[in-house]
């Protein structure tokens, strides 16, 4: 009885301390799990953080590209009307009120195009634009939207002039 006493009260006193060791190497690997998911965490915030810096410094430098080449674009636009203009003062009559119609309505066209653009740099300006994915699409669509006013601008521009000044 004694034996069997001493071999039980080994026996759960083995399994105590295999239990207990085997706890120990449970949380240990549970801690190196969470310390491995932080560490993940970390790396995918900063490869997200890397990813919008190049978008922002991509799209910045589009941007200022876009910007630089649609004002020489107005500028030349706001000389042709000027130099149209001029052409326009020799005129008869009824094609100069015409023709200053006509001219009127594509030199507003143009000025509202330079807002938009003066909008559009000053939100770029303010920090309004978000970088993301989606910025990308949205500057490409923004500049293919000006870019085709522009270029409908100048051939109304230059069919004003053919059309009724020849």
């Amino acid at each position: 009885m004694k034996k069997n006493i001493l071999s039980l009260t080994v026996i759960v006193f083995m399994a105590g301390v295999v239990l207990t060791s085997c706890g120990q190497a449970s949380k240990q690997d549970a801690k190196s799990v969470k310390e491995d998911v932080k560490e993940l965490n970390n790396d995918l915030k900063q490869g997200a953080k890397d990813t919008s810096e190049e978008i922002k410094t991509s799209v910045t430098s589009d941007w200022q590209k876009f910007k630089t080449s649609s004002e020489t674009a107005i500028d030349n636009t706001e000389h042709k009307i000027k130099a149209l203009r001029e052409k326009i003062a020799v005129a008869n009559k009824k094609e100069k009120e015409k023709l200053t119609k006509e001219l009127d309505t594509l030199e507003q066209k143009n000025k509202e195009l330079k807002e938009k653009l003066a909008k559009r740099a000053k939100a770029f300006e303010d920090g309004v634009v978000s970088f993301n994915a989606t910025t990308v699409a949205n500057e490409l669509k923004f500049e293919r939207e000006f870019n085709h006013d522009m270029t409908e601008l100048g051939t109304a521009l230059k069919d004003l002039f053919k059309n009724n000044v020849d």
